[in-house]
Formats: structure tokens, sequence, C-alpha cells
């Protein structure tokens, strides 16, 4: 079969398409022919080497890609809930060398969701991780409600656009801030006010916010805290070690001299999560923008692109079969 493979850490032109044996699925888990596959950063940062010091990640040679749409196609022994024709969706975990950017996925039973209704395949690839980070960041971490103020930083991206629509869904005013170019895409979203970046410095406003979310790692608690109401929260999703650590250090010394909370943010994507995803676009909350579908060969160049920080909504990876 056809995957995508890297064999040393660098820049995105050590991807490349390979033939591989087609993967046979154990007891307890199902073959997923795959239809679509959506690219987030974590997958140019692992290909890049950022993460190459976590303890679990395998190193290359190794595939790339976590989140999935597609049909089963196969399952291995034992009794188990899913079945060969299922559409489903879920997310690999990102630390084995298995990737899902190839024609086929072997993954636990219970690590894929039914897709419900006709919902297409793309917009379901699209979920797991931004769309979950945007629930469980926003909703469930900070617990935004009806009559709260937010600000979203990243508003036009792949998490942040969710996070805007989100937001409004839970009745909160929201501001977001992107690029001048991407205005209008983001009040399409639901945003009530709109900040260019290159002109307007959010944390420099006379008003404040309930929560702060930093979906682009753009700012910092010690400045965001100036727009914070005295028991808002400020959550970075923490895109680097750095950020991570930093935001951690913020956050004990909120706990210490106020009110205010600093979360570092880290996603549980899991697949109770992406039931909750599947039920919300099924509902109409949740509008997945596909900026453009590529197929294997185009995701070195995509990755380039996506390493600028300028994109809208997310990028698809057609792998095969109806959308």
């Amino acid at each position: 079969m056809r995957a995508l493979r890297f064999d040393r850490y660098g820049p995105a032109d050590v991807l490349h398409v390979a033939e591989i044996p087609e993967p046979a699925p154990d007891p307890g888990e199902v073959k997923v022919r795959v239809h679509a596959v959506c690219l987030n950063p974590l997958d140019w940062k692992i290909r890049a080497g950022h993460l190459r010091f976590v303890p679990l990640l395998r190193g290359p040679p190794r595939g790339l890609g976590t989140d999935f749409a597609g049909e089963i196609v196969g399952v291995g022994g034992g009794a188990m809930a899913r079945h060969v024709g299922e559409r489903v969706f879920g997310s690999l975990m990102p630390f084995a060398r298995q990737g899902a950017l190839a024609e086929h996925v072997v993954v636990a039973a219970d690590r894929v969701v039914p897709i419900p209704g006709d919902l297409s395949y793309d917009a379901m690839a699209t979920l797991p991780v931004a769309a979950g980070t945007a629930l469980q960041a926003l909703a469930d971490v900070a617990r935004l409600g009806t009559g709260q103020r937010a600000i979203i930083t990243g508003a036009a991206g792949g998490v942040g656009h969710f996070a805007v629509q989100l937001a409004k869904h839970l009745g909160a005013h929201v501001v977001g801030v992107c690029s001048a170019g991407n205005a209008a895409f983001v009040r399409a979203q639901g945003a009530d006010e709109v900040v260019d970046y290159a002109s307007g410095d959010f944390t420099r406003r006379a008003d404040r916010f309930d929560v702060v979310f930093d979906a682009a790692g753009a700012s910092t608690f010690s400045a965001a805290r100036r727009v914070l109401g005295e028991s808002g929260c400020y959550i970075n999703t923490c895109g680097d070690t750095a950020a991570a650590l930093e935001t951690a250090a913020y956050a004990i010394v909120a706990r210490l001299t106020s009110r205010q909370r600093a979360i570092p943010f880290a996603l549980k994507n899991t697949p109770a999560t992406w039931q909750r995803l599947a039920v919300l676009v099924q509902d109409g909350v949740l509008r997945p923008h596909v900026e453009r579908m590529i197929a294997l060969e185009d995701v070195s160049g995509a990755q380039q692109s996506m390493e600028s920080g300028h994109g809208r909504g997310k990028i698809v990876v057609r792998i095969a079969g109806p959308r």
C-alpha cells in the first residue's frame, strides 16, 4: 500500500510516498481503509524532530499523521462493537511508527467511533485534535458560558475557527485575533469583533475578558492578564516545550497572587470527545472549514505553508474514495 514516510528528521522535503506492506488487524483491532486525513501542526513538529526527546516517541523511519476517517475493511478476532463496512473516524496515537497518512491503518476497535448520518469523511477527519482542543479548552477547562467574554488568538486557524464557533454556541461575546486578510472569514465563524494583530495589540484593550484562549501561542499570561477579569483564565495550547514550561510557571504565580488562572493546555484525545464533536457537527454547531484538499504527494508543500502559521481552517489529504 502507499504511505507517507520519512527516514530522518528534517525539513518537509524528507517526506516521501513509499510502498509498504498492508497491516493486518490483531484481536481487538480493526483495519480501516483511509479516505481522508487532516494535517495538524503536530505532524510537522514530529517530522522536524521537535519532539525527538519525548520518551515514548518512535523515531524514523516512520509514518506520519493522526486524524483520519474511513471505512472498516477488516476486523481481528474477539467480540467488538465495530463491523466491516462501518464508516468511522478517529485519531492515532502519535508516538508509534504507524501514521494515518496511508491507504490503510490498523487501530484498536475502541479507538474509532461511527460517523453519524451522511456526514463526509473530509469533515470528520478535521475534528479530533483541532476541534477537540477547542471543545475541551473552552467548555471543559474554562467553562465558558452565556454572557461571558472570550478573546481567541489564531482565530482563523484549525483550532481557532472551531473555537470561535464553540464560544458563540456557549453564549459568549467573542473577539477573534487574526490577520486583516482573514477578518471576514473569522466574522463568518461568529466572531462579534475582530482584531488585526498587525495593527492592534489585544493586550492593550481597555475592556476585560473571562477567557483568553491563546490558540496561536501569540502571547503570555504576563501580557494577557492585563485584559483578564478578576477571575479570568488564560489558556495556552503550548505549541512547544518552552511555552508549556512558561505557562506552567505562570500558573503557580497566578494561584499565589490573584484569582486569575494560567493554564497550560494538554488535549485528552479520547473517543468520548470525538463522539461529542460528531453530535456538534450533526447539529450544525460546528462547521469544519477545509481550506483545500490535497494528495499524499502534496503533503510536503502543505507542511511548508503550515509552518508559516497563516492557514485558514484545515487541510485535508484525500487518500481514497468519496468525500
